[in-house]
């Protein structure tokens, strides 16, 4: 394990939140083919216990077949496939919904198989490699489904791959083979588009290699090996293409045939024989479980990450630690939900000193019963942004904090050295302070407290009135792990790279008193610090505010370009009753909108899948904004609106969630449902919107639009964003979005092989990473040199209310897009 890992890891344990759980949430799938009886399927729901006790077992009937099954989730399935000693003409699979009742054995013709069978996913396409007979050569096929299969593809090797393994690496598909009786390891990669030529991954000259197995855990691409005349061996592959010296294994007889590998969070298992064994450093092995029965030929593993109504009502529920890679879009989504189960169990008491500890003795399903949790959710106590870089004289010489994590609220802003007033009878001491009144300072958005009706005013003009509406507010929090990561730094580095375990939350609120009465339990709510006045002079009071939205981002070793996951409340754009509109609406921080570098005789558009079909909408056109002609009328300089701004725009929904997010929403809904521990659960009004978890140039790829309804509002801005935007807005109130701009690097900053023109929130925080090497995290912003001129900290809370424009372009000047432009403001003010 690398020195940096090691210090994550130390960093995850120091801050209490992702201890290793009693109680995982995946399954681990051991399936052992039996001479005369079929492939046993042993599940086990704790693959974090020292010795592995099945919670179910079944048996595939099948003739004897001594090749080792492979196990692989694809789509809210786990399939089982396996090649047969007696027909070399077929592949044969079952299929699972949670890898305990298993479906009858089903043939794949592929005219010839003389190996066993590798399976992975790549592009959200099932595949499967394997070599054919007499000439051993390299053979795929894939599937969409799960059902329908491709024709077989032959690779071209110059080496025989009888053993072969495929494994999803650095965004490429690997597919891993040695010879029979031969001492080296070679592989192959695809792209998606295209073989690459036979690779040498390395040479032995002790003795012949008999086996490997391939997988991915804590970053780097493992391959186990034994020799033919004992030993055991791994050597690992990492992101920048370097492979790592020879290491022996430990724990695992030397004589052992290695067969089949898997990870479930921080923990990798491994197939020898008929036994399994574990590590948690993926050298040093213990037994986990030996199959009992007679005539066993050797286990294949495989994971079950389908969610069970446990996960839902487990004590402390852990945030997963990590993911394995080669999974389908369903997967990921499980992942965020799991993440959402343990983000708002409560925190541990008493507080402060346990922020960031999530409650050993509640769950998601406590959290839910009542609207104002007694406790703060685990998330809320994370570090507000003010608290990562604060303004006052508490941080050290980069600008990070030096209080400890666990410590009392307290914000503080570069403009107010001595404070902020305080309105009577409020004070700071909540977690939530919600000092963002802007969608990154692009768009001010509000529900109308009369819908579907933005506000107007009662004089004879009829003007628009938005700050007579129910404005959203947002805050943007990190847990321990960047805290720390921020608290050890002494100057700002060349290149921000945060450790694993990294997560930074945004929240988003709106006021809970200009929600109906009797909709108001349908929503997780606190009372949070909000700012009054002008953002020159801020009030500080305390209010009760509704949760409408949650975005969550998390780095983990094995996905170092973060998963991003947001959810929402299904209030959005629909009342309570599902039908009637709510009204919702934004009011930009410009009045022109300009795409470079596409022909302007054609109308912009986005296209993407909702994994069903394939749509295409048209963006907004170039040029002015304003359109009196549409319903409410859009204006600019007049009616209510100030001059350089435009509004207000109604918010609309293009049809970008993915049918597999639907799925595992409605799997998560039917538990919730079904469980009494919900009956009413403020959870069951709040839906997952989309994952993403791989960086992308393909806008069909799922959910490459992510979005939040309520975060993401503006389609060219940042709801269907891809590129990047020129921002702040310039003098002219134009807002430019380079839509072919690349915009992140893979598969790290560090060992960048390409860049890619990424959508949605990955690609807007791409920006943060690529072109100011922040790590994927603008809270950066404020230590970044380049940015504040050597002042470290954040300049002062938005007040609630549609501002001026001058107001409004220093707050756009502090979200850091593109080129700072302090002329901009300079010229509102004229």
């Amino acid at each position: 394990m690398s020195v940096k890992a090691i210090l994550s890891r130390l960093m995850l344990c120091l801050c209490g939140l992702f201890i290793i759980s009693s109680a995982y949430a995946e399954s681990v799938i051991v399936a052992t083919p039996q001479q005369g009886v079929g492939i046993e399927v042993n599940v086990f729901d704790n693959p974090d216990a020292s010795s592995g006790k099945p919670s179910s077992t079944s048996v595939v009937r099948y003739s004897s077949s001594y090749f080792v099954p492979v196990v692989q989730s694809f789509k809210g399935k786990v399939y089982m496939f396996w090649a047969s000693n007696n027909d070399q003409k077929n592949i044969y699979f079952s299929s699972s919904a949670e890898g305990k009742v298993w479906s009858a054995p089903k043939p794949i013709p592929v005219d010839n198989i003389y190996s066993g069978v590798s399976a992975t996913v790549f592009k959200q396409k099932l595949v499967l490699t394997f070599a054919d007979a007499p000439r051993q050569q390299l053979k795929s096929i894939s599937s969409d489904d799960g059902i329908n299969w491709s024709p077989v593809d032959s690779i071209n090797t110059r080496h025989t791959a009888l053993n072969n393994k495929a494994v999803v690496y650095n965004g490429q598909l690997f597919v891993l083979y040695n010879e029979n009786g031969g001492k080296a390891v070679y592989y192959v990669t695809y792209d998606g588009l295209k073989w690459s030529p036979e690779k040498t991954a390395f040479q032995e000259t002790a003795d012949t290699i008999l086996n490997l197995v391939p997988v991915v855990y804590n970053g780097d691409l493992r391959v186990y090996y034994t020799f033919f005349n004992g030993g055991l061996f791994e050597r690992t592959y990492d992101r920048g293409g370097n492979w790592g010296a020879k290491q022996g294994l430990t724990g695992i007889p030397e004589k052992g045939f290695l067969n089949s590998a898997a990870m479930v969070n921080e923990r990798l298992f491994i197939s020898s024989g008929a036994t399994t064994f574990y590590s948690t450093d993926g050298l040093k092995w213990a037994p986990y479980f030996a199959f009992s029965g007679r005539s066993a030929y050797p286990s294949g593993l495989g994971v079950s990450y389908g969610i069970t109504e446990n996960d839902l009502t487990v004590r402390n529920p852990q945030l997963p630690s990590d993911l394995a890679t080669g999974l389908s879009h369903t997967d990921y989504a499980t992942f965020a939900w799991r993440s959402f189960f343990a983000l708002n169990n409560t925190a541990k008491a008493p507080l402060p000193a346990n922020r960031g500890v999530g409650n050993p003795a509640s769950s998601f399903a406590d959290s839910g019963k009542v609207p104002q949790s007694p406790s703060p959710l685990l998330w809320q106590t994370f570090a507000h942004r003010t608290e990562l870089f604060p303004a006052g004289p508490e941080k050290n010489t980069a600008g990070g904090p030096t209080r400890p994590f666990g410590s009392d609220p307290q914000y503080s802003y570069i403009k107010f050295p001595n404070g902020i007033r305080l309105a009577p009878g409020a004070t700071f001491n909540h977690y939530n302070n919600l000092d963002e009144a802007t969608q990154i300072g692009q768009n001010a958005i509000f529900f109308p407290v009369n819908p579907p009706n933005v506000a107007k005013t009662t004089d004879a003009r009829g003007d628009y009135a938005p700050s007579h509406d129910s404005q959203i507010l947002f805050e943007a929090k990190a847990n321990p792990v960047v805290y720390e990561y921020a608290k050890g730094l002494s100057s700002f580095p060349d290149n921000i790279v945060l450790p694993d375990g990294a997560v930074e939350v945004k929240a988003t609120w709106r006021k809970l008193a200009d929600i109906p009465a009797q909709n108001r339990a349908r929503y997780h709510t606190a009372t949070v610090v909000t700012y009054k006045g002008l953002d020159s002079d801020p009030v500080a009071q305390n209010e009760d505010y509704a949760l409408v939205a949650l975005h969550i981002i998390h780095k983990t070793p094995n996905y170092p370009t973060f998963i991003f996951a947001t959810f929402e409340h299904e209030d959005a754009l629909t009342l309570a009753d599902g039908k009637s509109p709510t009204g919702l609406y934004y009011i930009a921080n410009y009045n022109k909108i300009d795409y470079p570098g596409l022909d302007s005789a054609r109308p912009p558009s986005a296209t993407f899948s909702d994994g069903n079909k394939t749509y295409t909408v048209s963006l907004p056109k170039e040029g002015a904004v304003a359109n009196a002609s549409l319903n409410p009328p859009v204006y600019s300089g007049s009616n209510g609106i100030p001059e350089g701004q435009a509004g207000p725009i109604r918010v609309v929904q293009p049809l970008t969630m993915h049918s597999e997010v639907k799925a595992v929403n409605n799997q998560v809904k039917q538990l919730m449902d079904g469980s009494s521990e919900f009956n009413n659960s403020v959870w069951k009004h709040y839906q997952l919107k989309g994952v993403q978890a791989i960086p992308s140039s393909t806008q069909t790829d799922p959910d490459y639009y992510l979005a939040n309804i309520m975060v993401e509002s503006s389609q060219p801005g940042i709801q269907l964003f891809r590129g990047s935007n020129v921002f702040p807005i310039p003098n002219n109130n134009t807002l430019t979005n380079a839509r072919n701009q690349p915009n992140i690097k893979v598969p790290d900053y560090d060992h960048s092989t390409q860049s890619l023109t990424m959508g949605g929130c990955m690609g807007c925080h791409g920006i943060a990473q690529s072109s100011l090497k922040q790590g994927f995290s603008f809270l950066f912003d404020a230590i970044n040199p380049t940015l504040g001129n050597g002042i470290t900290g954040f300049a002062n809370p938005e007040t609630v209310g549609l501002p001026d424009p001058r107001t409004m372009k220093a707050r756009a000047l502090k979200y850091s897009f593109g080129p700072q432009n302090t002329e901009a403001v300079e010229e509102a003010n004229k």
